[in-house]
């Protein structure tokens, strides 16, 4: 008792300490500057200050994403005691921008307030402007190039008594992890608050999905489209059929000749709901949402499972797939399934290879066959999923877990078999269709239907710019830093809303990216020190899988279309989910608690006061 209270006291003083050096830090100790102004294009706005030799650097600028139809904007600066010169870059790109007014506080400082000719005729053209002008409405900039840059110079301030006021706040912080650690005692065994975190999740995902405009997540019309076509028909279409001329997108291509068997299940469920007369939008994105609680549900009553969602937690863009009809939804239910099956003893499936077709396990035959048929009917980027699930059966047999005994490879075949049967079946429904020429008449149909820059015919000048940039002579080094695909690409598994429109300030992805790291050392380092040969192993297959799809995906980026999305990264938490469920044993599980809340209350941010809130709502 004695060292479980000690523990305790170490505990909040540690965590309340860390916080408090954070809210100085990042918060006590630094200004934040709010502006009002209008923009006429989505870009962004920089701040820098000058380091120790009077230069500016990356290292100490703010930036922000501004864009029409938000006026508001509020990021933090430097500490005003260490300059006394600001240096404000409007936009990255051609744009007008009128800033109309400009507050700086910080605590301890006199509050500055800039508007109007008077206030902002402060504001000193350094290079990159093409006009410039004042009125009593404030002042309008049209930069020149791609770098603008104005100067401000703060006129000198003493600081104020702080320490009374930063006291009682740091007081405040070690109260609530008190508060939170007694609270919160007994919520880490078994991993009882990952079920209990996404129920929160759910009530976010439902909001999102009730409120936000139709086709305002990316690609929704043509996931829509394709899931009301099953909704009267049972048979996979013909390509280029006119009944389903709206399905394709510009690229020419469309969903229902993607071989996944989602939109068919979509399209049912659209039948089931018809009685409630309800879009069809709505009643989609509804599907998605049952597929969570039906995750949640399960955990719930299955202590196990708990772990296969505990990578759910860390990022909202896991969360936001779920808001809105996609096909990713539907491909992570089912890599969560199959993990859960393939890795715990007690599952269905695992049953039936111990027992056979006893009374009581015989389900377990027609129930992995038909999830590993999904599982084989799936979007591409989850085929990385098969790749790892083939390495994990060799590593379950290397530690001992699976014996090739003959029974046991009778029954292992006979599931693989029927999963395959179940994939036959469906596309041997689309062959009977299309027959087998179907890659073709698919390129006939990009050729008739795309627009004439994503068309496979159009000369390489004339297509869009993304397309097939490794041919334009884009070295992958320019790829990665002038285009930044790796950071576009961070950005949008953590939270970005919308057709990537929809972001938070870049502070927050760099916090993430501190965050996650910990995290990653957390989840991988006591697996290296402490695993022995199979926590390595493990360890090693899903690292290198996951590695695997994150080298595929920037190469296609780099030589076929440019796509920057984190959703494509989406098959890695059914991997990290297996991973946790056998690794769990040499994890220090106060850490991993630690660093888990603190990516889910950084998600929970981003989905509230950046997704909610900035996504295009009815009503508003």
């Amino acid at each position: 008792m004695k060292s479980s209270g000690l523990t305790r006291i170490l505990f909040v003083m540690t965590l309340g300490t860390t916080l408090a050096l954070v809210y100085h830090f990042m918060v006590a100790d630094r200004a934040v500057l709010s502006l009002d102004l209008d923009t006429d294009t989505r870009t962004i706005l920089k701040v820098y200050w000058p380091n120790q030799d009077g230069l500016y650097t990356e290292k100490n600028m703010a930036r922000i994403n501004i864009r029409p139809g938000i006026h508001d904007y509020r990021l933090r600066i430097c500490d005003l005691g260490i300059t006394g010169i600001l240096r404000i870059d409007p936009s990255e790109r051609p744009a007008r921008v009128v800033i109309h007014s400009m507050d700086i506080s910080e605590e301890g400082y006199p509050s500055l307030h800039y508007d109007g000719k008077s206030g902002l005729d402060r504001l000193a053209v350094i290079r990159g402007i093409k006009t410039i002008s004042h009125d009593s409405r404030g002042i309008a900039i049209v930069p020149s190039d791609h770098d603008p840059q104005l100067q401000l110079i703060l006129p000198p301030m003493p600081r104020g008594p702080v320490l009374v006021h930063e006291a009682f706040r740091v007081a405040a912080i070690f109260f609530l992890v008190f508060f939170l650690q007694w609270a919160l005692t007994g919520m880490g065994e078994q991993y009882r608050y990952v079920p209990c975190l996404l129920l929160f999740v759910l009530a976010l995902v439902v909001v999102m999905a009730s409120i936000s405009k139709y086709n305002h997540h990316p690609d929704e019309f043509v996931h829509v489209r394709a899931a009301e076509y099953y909704q009267t028909h049972l048979l996979p279409p013909e390509i280029e059929a006119r009944e389903i001329l709206n399905t394709y997108s510009v690229y020419g291509v469309s969903r229902l000749h993607s071989g996944e068997i989602v939109y068919f299940l979509a399209g049912r469920f659209l039948l089931l709901a018809r009685p409630l007369h309800l879009p069809s939008y709505l009643v989609l994105r509804f599907f998605n949402v049952f597929l969570l609680a039906c995750l949640i549900a399960l955990a719930l009553r299955q202590k196990e499972f708990r772990l296969f969602l505990l990578p759910l937690l860390i990022s909202s863009q896991a969360w936001y797939v779920f808001s809105y009809f996609n096909s990713d939804a539907f491909a992570l239910f089912i890599i969560l399934l199959c993990g859960y099956q393939m890795a715990v003893s007690e599952s269905l499936l695992n049953r039936f290879f111990a027992r056979g077709m006893r009374k009581s396990t015989w389900i377990g035959l027609p129930a992995g066959a038909l999830l590993f048929g999904l599982l084989l009917l799936l979007k591409k980027n989850f085929y990385f999923f098969y790749v790892f699930l083939a390495l994990y059966t060799v590593w379950k047999v290397y530690m001992g877990a699976w014996h090739l005994e003959k029974n046991f490879i009778y029954r292992f075949c006979t599931v693989i078999l029927a999963a395959c049967l179940v994939f036959a079946f469906w596309r041997g429904l689309d062959y009977r269709v299309n027959g087998f020429d179907q890659g073709r008449k698919l390129l006939q149909a990009r050729e008739h239907l795309a627009l004439k820059m994503y068309k496979p015919s159009t000369p390489l000048p004339e297509k869009h710019p993304y397309l097939q940039m490794k041919d334009r002579g884009v070295s992958l080094r320019q790829f990665l830093e002038l285009n930044r695909w790796g950071e576009k690409s961070f950005r949008s598994s953590f939270g970005v809303f919308g057709y990537m429109s929809v972001s938070a300030p870049f502070v927050y992805y760099d916090i993430v990216r501190v965050i996650g790291l910990l995290l990653l050392g957390v989840v991988l380092l006591p697996v290296l020190f402490r695993g022995g040969r199979i926590g390595m192993a493990l360890a090693a297959i899903t690292v290198t899988v996951s590695g695997s799809l994150l080298v595929v995906a920037m190469y296609h980026a780099w030589t076929v279309d440019f796509q920057a999305q984190g959703r494509y990264f989406l098959p890695i938490l059914g991997m990290a989910g297996v991973y946790m469920y056998h690794v769990q044993r040499w994890m220090f599980h106060s850490l991993l608690n630690i660093f888990v809340g603190a990516m889910f209350l950084l998600a929970a941010y981003n989905f509230v006061f950046v997704g909610l809130m900035g996504i295009g709502k009815y009503g508003c």
